[in-house]
């Protein structure tokens, strides 16, 4: 389609929710004006269209659980009262101390957990990590991000560029 034969939306939310090929969608903004709470409603309104719909929270400060009265953890899980909507909260730490603990050696995982700790952008990198897998899979119809701050968000969204740049650098040692 050319630029010529693009006509834009009116936004409404029954525009959003008619765009059947919509698959991803980003709430993001400063902190406290609503992110959670525009994405828990968009995803009830998309679970009354969609054949399955996940939010997910990549935000440190998890919110849905509030949101919703249920906890959540880094896996997907059915919301109470729906049989469509599942939710899931990144938690970067606990992915990085699950990576730890898998290891054998026990020296090694105090070593290896400070090594992690500290290196700069390893919460976005697990974020990014946990988001991909369900990507791979794709299972849902549509998905939507509770997304933190802007700041972080933008620091999780670039980090595949962060870790070319990276990558690059260490290959030409």
């Amino acid at each position: 389609m050319s630029d010529d034969e693009f006509q834009p939306l009116t936004p409404t939310l029954q525009n959003v929710l008619d765009q059947t090929s919509l698959q991803w969608v980003f709430v993001g903004g400063k902190g406290g004006v609503g992110k959670t709470t525009t994405s828990s409603s968009l995803a009830v309104q998309m679970a009354a269209v969609r054949k399955s719909v996940l939010l997910i929270s990549t935000d440190p400060a998890h919110n849905l659980s509030d949101a919703f009265g249920q906890k959540f953890s880094k896996d997907p899980t059915l919301v109470q009262g729906f049989s469509n909507l599942y939710c899931m909260e990144i938690d970067p730490t606990s992915s990085i101390q699950e990576m730890i603990e898998s290891q054998e050696n026990g020296a090694m995982n105090s070593i290896m957990q400070d090594l992690a700790f500290a290196i700069p952008g390893v919460d976005e990198a697990m974020g990014f990590a946990e988001v991909m897998k369900l990507v791979k899979s794709m299972e849902y119809q549509v998905i939507i991000f509770d997304t933190a701050p802007t700041g972080h968000t933008l620091r999780f969204l670039s980090f595949p560029t962060v870790l070319e740049k990276a990558l690059a650098k260490v290959s030409q040692l």
